[in-house]
């Protein structure tokens, strides 16, 4: 027998088998709730970003204060003043603070630290002292110069930056008309 007579099958003997059929290649694109779900994704991580951002940019302003507050002596008292006053200003809005003044800006600063701190700085029960010792007609004593200091390193620490925002002002005391 040769090959060629091999090759050269009978009809009869063909079997009626179908193409294969093989199924579609896969797609590599996605559904609309793919695209969806990557968007979304995306967003949570702008806003992530943004929050952080923010809040390492307030850190930044308490941390400059702190740092300027270094550099000052407790006998700097009207330097530790204005420096309590910039903080306060870059941190709440000009027109609820820039009129207080006396005892109603000494007890706005107190009430900007948690309620639990309120009672670890005096700044209301020395206010007429510290009036006096800002203009001028009498000196502070060391002892309150250093408390006075530590009071305010102690509010730039707990009250900045600002955790929520006081629609109102309260005032106890004179203002500016």
């Amino acid at each position: 027998m040769s090959l060629s007579s091999t090759q050269q099958a009978p009809a009869s003997n063909v079997l009626p088998l179908a193409d294969i059929h093989l199924p579609p290649a896969p797609s590599w694109g996605l559904s609309l709730q793919g695209y969806g779900l990557i968007v979304v994704i995306l967003l949570s991580i702008a806003v992530i970003i943004w929050l952080i951002y923010r809040k390492r940019q307030q850190g930044t302003l308490k941390r400059l204060a702190l740092k300027q507050l270094a550099q000052l002596t407790p006998r700097q008292t009207s330097d530790i003043a204005r420096l309590l006053k910039q903080a306060a200003l870059s941190h709440f809005p000009r027109e609820r603070i820039a009129s207080l003044h006396g005892l109603a800006w000494w007890h706005f600063i107190e009430q900007q630290l948690p309620v639990k701190k309120q009672a670890n700085v005096h700044f209301s029960s020395r206010s007429d002292m510290l009036e006096q010792a800002l203009y001028g007609q009498h000196a502070l004593s060391e002892t309150n110069q250093q408390r006075f200091y530590d009071d305010v390193r102690y509010w730039l620490s707990h009250a900045l930056p600002v955790k929520k925002v006081i629609a109102t002002a309260t005032t106890k005391g004179h203002q500016h008309a």
